[in-house]
């Protein structure tokens, strides 16, 4: 504790040391300083009051009421009342015709039924397999996988000459 107080000598300890003090640098003070002070007076003069000086007061008597901002749909007149009820879910079909009465004889109509049918017909789908696991399809008939020559008149049972072979694999 006695060294705290009293540090050994030494010829450094003799010697007075100079305290020396760092100057600062003066402070930052924007030139444009004066302008910007004027310029914020000038601009928050006119409403310093919280909103434009003078403002009309809302009277009393025209308070807001319960959905009177709402839209409102048209009143209701009796011609729209009258469309509702001539709607055709509503109006009556005519009664099934019973077992004894005839069907109506002589009916005509330009309508061909044949052609139209025709049209409607579905086409037969091509046959496809599926490439993938995916359900990649591919056409069956280009694929190689089914024989495509086989019918044709040329390929008959008496056609086994090398010459005509040749030909046909040369085409």
């Amino acid at each position: 504790m006695s060294e705290a107080l009293h540090p050994p000598e030494s010829a450094y300890n003799l010697i007075p040391v100079e305290e020396t003090k760092k100057e600062k640098a003066p402070r930052y003070v924007s030139k444009f300083r004066p302008a910007v002070i004027l310029e914020k007076k000038l601009i928050k003069e006119p409403i310093r009051t919280m909103g434009p000086a003078r403002v009309e007061l809302p009277s009393t008597e025209n308070f807001l009421k319960k959905h009177s901002k709402e839209p409102k749909l048209p009143e209701k007149t009796q011609s729209s009342k009258d469309v509702h009820k001539t709607c055709s879910f509503t109006e009556r079909k005519p009664p099934v015709p019973t077992r004894n009465d005839r069907p109506l004889m002589g009916i005509h109509t330009k309508r061909d039924f044949l052609k139209e049918t025709a049209v409607v017909v579905p086409m037969k789908p091509h046959p496809t397999y599926v490439d993938t696991n995916k359900g990649h399809k591919q056409v069956l008939e280009n694929s190689g996988l089914v024989p495509k020559f086989i019918m044709k008149k040329v390929f008959s049972y008496s056609c086994y000459s090398h010459k005509h072979v040749q030909t046909l694999l040369c085409i």
